[in-house]
């Protein structure tokens, strides 16, 4: 565990206590400042369901993905978590899988029959931003602060530490996707040096109803 003099506050890796919070972090991230998550649109599910999936996917304990809570990292007051950031190493895990592939096993087997059915039906309209991740580079995702802890630093020193982390199992590049329009998450990973690398947009006409934004952006930092 280490203390930030500055935070007062100290970064550890999640526990499972800390899945309700974990949740929390991955709708409010996948909102993107929007009002709406995706993963319930795209499934056609209310948010208090989808909650209780992704609790399940967690629960879960699969390394390698989104839904991994060895992949957070998360800062605590004393009290409990109040901000985290999920990172991974793109297909090192136990088996080697790649993380679109364990999402996909963790989602068709937690979520009913009928949401897969919205799912396949919505896919036409997100498609074209399914960004590919690049096997052995870090992953950046979830990054999330709770309203009450905003503007103490939280969310660049849990990235700053994922970012030693992977650079010590010598990484040697990180990655992460953004909404085009989240020009705060934008601007806090342009100063963490990573660079806009990659483009893409979808034009199905669903799409604004499905997602915060129709344009993605692939940042990029070479770790060496």
């Amino acid at each position: 565990m280490d203390r930030d003099e500055h935070m007062n506050a100290s970064i550890r890796p999640a526990r499972s206590s800390d899945i309700p919070f974990l949740v929390e972090s991955a709708l409010a991230a996948e909102k993107s400042g929007g009002e709406h998550a995706p993963i319930a649109r795209l499934f056609g599910l209310d948010e208090h369901t989808v909650r209780g999936l992704i609790t399940a996917m967690f629960e879960e304990e699969i390394d390698g993905c989104e839904f991994g809570l060895s992949s957070f990292l998360v800062v605590d007051n004393g009290v409990g978590p109040e901000a985290a950031v999920a990172g991974w190493i793109e297909g090192v895990n136990e088996n080697d899988m790649l993380s679109q592939l364990l999402r996909a096993n963790l989602i068709g087997f937690t979520f009913p029959a009928e949401a897969m059915e919205h799912l396949r039906a919505n896919g036409p309209a997100v498609s074209a931003l399914a960004i590919p991740r690049q096997r052995g580079a870090l992953q950046i995702e979830y990054v999330h602060v709770a309203p009450t802890a905003r503007g103490k630093g939280y969310a660049k020193a849990l990235i700053q530490q994922h970012l030693e982390a992977a650079i010590q199992q010598r990484v040697e590049l990180a990655q992460v996707q953004v909404f085009a329009h989240n020009v705060t998450a934008i601007a806090l990973y342009t100063k963490l040096g990573f660079q806009h690398t990659g483009t893409f947009v979808t034009d199905h006409p669903n799409a604004p109803n499905l997602l915060p934004h129709t344009e993605k952006w692939l940042m990029e930092r070479v770790l060496h």
